[in-house]
C-alpha cells in the first residue's frame, strides 16, 4: 500500500483529504521541535550542574586605618596626697569623700589660737617699729634744720669779722700816724678777736650739726632695719597661722579622707587625697618598635572601658622618653575630657591607636587574600564568569579588612572565604554576599 502512495496522488486527492494530511504533517513537525528544545534544555541544565558555585564579594572603596591595640589604666590628670604643714589638733573638717573643691578652698583647720596670739604680737611689734622710724625721721629733719641755722649764723659772724678786719686795718694805720689813741686801737683789736672766736664757735656748731645729721640718719637706718625685721616676723607669723588651714592646691575631687575633727595631725600623715578628674589621662604601654610610631598631638586614639558600652575619642598627648630595660616597653598618655566624672581613676582601659588612615581606599576582606612565597593574590571572577588568579599589592591591614594598592578596583568581584579551594581558569557560578565591614 505504501508503494502505491505518491505525492501526485496526494495533490490529486480531495480537499478534505488534503486538509487532514496537512494537519498530520504539522503535528509531526511540532512534536519534533519540542523534542529538540527539551533536549537542549536538558543539556543546558546538565552544563549548569557541572559549574562550581562560589561565594563572591564586591571590592569596595572605604576608609581604613593602621591600628595598634593595647591596654592602660585610667589616672587623674593631677593627683596629690594633702599633708598638713604643722602639727596640731584638727579643729574642723570641711569636706569628705566625693566632695568637689576648687583651688584654694579650705579643707580642714588645725587649732590656731596660739598662732593667732603670736600674729597679733608680731603686728604690734611692726606698729612700734613704724612709730620709731617716723620719730627718727623727724629727728633727721630737725638736724637738717639745725645745720641750716648753724651755717646761717656762721655766715653772719664771718661777715662781721670781715668788716671788722677792714676797720682794724684802717685804725691801725691811723694809730701809727698818731690820729687815734692806743685805747681806741686796742678796742678795735679786742672786738675783732672776739668775733673771730665767735666764728670758730659757729663753724664748730656746723660740724656738730653735720655730725648730728649723720648720727640721726644712722639711727634712722637702724629703726628701718628693725621695722623690716618686725615685718618679716609678722609675715612669718602669718605664714605659720596660714599653715593651720589645709587648702586644696588645685581644683578636683576628694577621693580619700584619713582623719576626723579632734584627731592629731602631723606633717608625715596625709589627711586627704585630691584628684583632678574633669580630665583624666590614660596611661598605656607598647613595645619599643610600636611606641616609636606614636606622635604626640597627632596620633588619634579611641578608649573603651569595660564598665561602659561607650568609646572615648582622644589624641596621644605625651610619649614617655624612657624604655624599660626589663620589659622593653615604654608608656604614653591620652588625655580625655571627663566633665561628667564617668571615668574613675584605677579603671582598666582598652586602647586603639590609629597610626595611619587612608580615605576611600580599595578594601577587601582579609580572608580573601592568598599568600605564596611572600606574594599576595586573590581569585577574581570576570564578567564572563571565569575564575582567575589576580596578583595584588597589599597596604594597610585593619582587623578583618585589607587595603589593596594594586591589582583590583572598586566594583570587581572576588572570591571570599575558601578562595584556595576554587579552581582557576574555569567557569564558576558567583553567589554575591556583602563584604565584612
Amino acid at each position: 500500500m505504501l508503494k502505491q502512495f505518491s505525492f501526485t496522488k496526494l495533490f490529486n486527492c480531495g480537499p478534505q483529504t488534503k486538509i487532514s494530511l496537512y494537519m498530520v504533517i504539522a503535528l509531526v513537525f511540532w512534536v519534533f521541535l519540542g523534542f529538540v528544545s527539551a533536549t537542549d534544555v536538558m543539556a543546558s541544565e546538565a552544563d549548569d550542574a557541572n559549574v562550581q558555585p562560589v561565594i563572591v564579594e564586591k571590592v569596595e572603596g572605604a576608609d581604613i586605618s593602621q591600628q595598634l591595640q593595647t591596654s592602660g589604666d585610667v589616672m587623674p590628670l593631677q593627683g596629690a596626697d594633702i599633708h598638713p604643714k604643722i602639727t596640731g589638733e584638727i579643729f574642723k573638717i570641711n569636706v569628705s569623700e566625693s566632695s568637689q573643691v576648687v583651688a584654694g578652698e579650705v579643707l580642714a583647720e588645725i587649732d590656731h589660737r596660739i598662732l593667732d596670739a603670736q600674729l597679733e604680737q608680731a603686728k604690734a611689734a611692726v606698729t612700734v617699729a613704724k612709730a620709731s622710724v617716723e620719730v627718727q625721721a623727724v629727728l633727721v629733719k630737725s638736724a637738717d634744720s639745725a645745720l641750716v641755722s648753724a651755717k646761717a649764723h656762721a655766715a653772719s659772724i664771718k661777715a662781721q669779722v670781715d668788716n671788722l678786719a677792714a676797720t682794724r686795718k684802717r685804725i691801725e694805720e691811723l694809730f701809727r700816724g698818731g690820729a687815734v689813741s692806743e685805747q681806741q686801737f686796742d678796742d678795735v683789736v679786742a672786738q675783732h678777736d672776739a668775733l673771730q672766736a665767735q666764728l670758730v664757735a659757729a663753724q664748730s656748731a656746723i660740724r656738730q650739726a653735720e655730725d648730728g645729721i649723720q648720727s640721726s640718719k644712722v639711727t634712722l637706718k637702724v629703726r628701718e632695719a628693725q621695722l623690716v625685721q618686725a615685718t618679716a616676723n609678722m609675715h612669718a607669723a602669718e605664714v605659720q597661722r596660714e599653715n593651720a588651714f589645709v587648702k586644696a592646691p588645685f581644683t578636683g575631687v576628694i577621693t580619700m579622707r584619713a582623719l576626723d575633727a579632734g584627731a592629731m595631725a602631723n606633717a608625715g600623715q596625709p589627711v586627704f587625697r585630691l584628684e583632678q578628674m574633669n580630665q583624666v589621662k590614660i596611661v598605656g604601654s607598647l613595645v619599643e618598635k610600636d611606641l616609636l610610631q606614636l606622635q604626640a598631638g597627632k596620633t588619634k586614639a579611641v578608649v573603651r572601658v569595660d564598665t561602659y558600652d561607650k568609646e572615648f575619642a582622644g589624641v596621644v598627648t605625651k610619649v614617655y622618653p624612657a624604655i624599660s630595660a626589663k620589659t622593653r616597653t615604654g608608656q604614653f598618655e591620652v588625655v580625655l575630657d571627663n566633665a561628667d566624672l564617668a571615668l574613675r581613676s584605677g579603671m582598666f582601659a582598652n586602647i586603639r591607636l590609629f597610626l595611619q588612615t587612608e580615605n576611600n581606599a580599595t578594601v577587601i576582606a582579609k580572608d580573601a587574600l592568598l599568600s605564596h612565597s611572600g606574594q599576595y593574590s586573590v581569585v577574581k571572577v570576570t564578567s564572563e564568569g571565569m575564575a582567575v588568579r589576580q596578583p595584588v599589592k597589599v597596604g594597610i591591614i585593619q582587623g578583618t579588612r585589607a587595603q589593596i594598592l594594586e591589582g583590583l578596583e572598586p566594583g570587581d568581584m572576588i572570591v571570599g572565604q575558601g578562595a584556595e579551594l576554587v579552581k582557576t581558569g574555569v567557569r564558576v557560578k558567583p553567589v554575591l554576599v556583602e563584604a565584612n565591614k
